[in-house]
């Protein structure tokens, strides 16, 4: 018999790295720092910071911005959390399904569309079907990851 106040912690384990799949605060900590990680990680072996889209034909760049908006976000549950730890993958078979004008916050000032993106990651099944990214185009027509979250 299981003593009434154990809390069993559930996560999954994905690409070496443990997501909690509960909603608590708690949970959402250390989805950023495993986010925030992750990040890190992925700039430490893609020193570029940049991946080009099959679909744009264009490179997407990921920059301070992209972790910050994405550990936002993100962390907010574990789908999203596991999205991320495809970056690589999304960022490159995403397809775009949309246009958005960019809000009048200091995050999006510095673009002049955005881009709404859609990849399903097979690979992330049965827990997401698809993955959404939001991409800035800079007024120099750079393309920024601007989020990553599941859909």
């Amino acid at each position: 018999m299981k003593n009434r106040n154990e809390k069993l912690l559930k996560f999954i384990n994905h690409n070496g790295y443990i997501v909690p799949t509960g909603k608590t605060k708690r949970d959402e900590d250390i989805r950023e720092k495993i986010i925030k990680q992750f990040y890190n990680d992925w700039a430490g072996e893609n020193t570029e910071k940049k991946v080009k889209n099959d679909s744009l034909k264009q490179f997407i760049h990921v920059n301070h911005l992209s972790k910050k908006e994405t550990m936002r976000w993100g962390c907010l549950s574990a789908n999203s959390t596991l999205t991320v730890l495809e970056l690589s993958y999304v960022l490159k078979y995403a397809v775009k399904v949309g246009n958005d004008k960019p809000k009048n916050n200091a995050n999006q000032r510095e673009f002049k569309d955005i881009i709404i993106m859609e990849c399903d990651v097979p690979k992330l099944r049965p827990y997401i079907v698809k993955a959404k990214l939001i991409v800035g185009v800079k007024r120099e027509h750079k393309k920024i990851q601007y989020c990553l979250t599941a859909k």
